[in-house]
């Protein structure tokens, strides 16, 4: 309940945060990016560009546009705190999140592994005390660093950045801002905004940020190298593995 109240809280500051930014209708006026020339200092060259990150993380969404979750490629709003830390390797394509997700109605706790190179993902979770892996297709592309558009300059707080739109997941249902600090090229945030109907709003913010992958988190855990001999049943392993941590239909790379 208190998490829920929490959520609550966050969205509305962030609407409130929103609505500041409008002009005569609910949608942000991205006008107020300054749009000067030559003032682009990430991601100039592809040299420059990232081969990885790990980082904290904390996103939620009101009404956000997401992708659906049975492959059909259509769009679904959704409305949901999650907090975790994510390992990304871009060269590898492959990734590790820890993660808590809550949207009042479901709590989901777990890592994800994700690897391109044989397709596959696996999900620990823990079930009476016993831990279990799960190994199933790779169900989402792990990203790779491209497709990220420089369109001018802004703050947060007293921080300048750099502002890209990126390539939503959603296509062009979803305006995708991503917020790099100038100084050392670090991501600070990625901002969402539906383009269609009902209007949503999503927001991810990276806390201690490092520009590498860190290996150690793609090496699997005994349950997933040696898994327990007590499987579970079908409708266990479709209720642990439904809500999938969202960061990874999220960040527009």
């Amino acid at each position: 309940m208190k998490i829920l109240f929490s959520l609550i809280l966050i969205i509305t500051i962030t609407i409130n945060y929103c609505k500041s930014m409008n002009l005569d209708t609910n949608r942000i006026d991205y006008s107020k990016i300054n749009k000067g020339l030559n003032q682009q200092q990430c991601f100039t060259s592809s040299s420059q560009f990232p081969t990885g990150y790990q980082s904290e993380f904390i996103e939620f969404s009101f009404n956000g546009n997401f992708p659906q979750n049975d492959g059909s490629g259509g769009v679904q709003q959704l409305s949901f705190f999650e907090k975790g830390f994510i390992d990304m390797d871009f060269v590898g394509e492959q990734l590790f999140v820890e993660y808590y997700f809550d949207d009042g109605n479901t709590q989901s706790l777990g890592k994800l592994w994700g690897f391109s190179g044989n397709s596959t993902q696996y999900i620990s979770v823990n079930v009476n005390g016993t831990n279990y892996c799960i190994e199933q297709p790779l169900k989402f592309t792990v990203p790779t660093f491209n497709g990220l558009t420089y369109i001018g300059d802004y703050e947060i707080g007293s921080v300048q950045c750099d502002v890209f739109e990126g390539q939503s997941v959603t296509g062009n249902f979803t305006k995708q801002l991503v917020f790099v600090d100038k100084s050392d090229c670090s991501f600070i945030s990625s901002n969402g905004e539906n383009i269609n109907s009902p209007l949503g709003y999503s927001i991810m913010n990276l806390y201690k940020f490092q520009s590498s992958a860190d290996p150690s988190y793609f090496q699997l855990p005994n349950s997933c190298l040696n898994p327990p001999s007590t499987l579970l049943k079908n409708s266990q392993i479709k209720k642990l593995t439904q809500v999938l941590p969202k960061i990874i239909e999220y960040y527009p790379f």
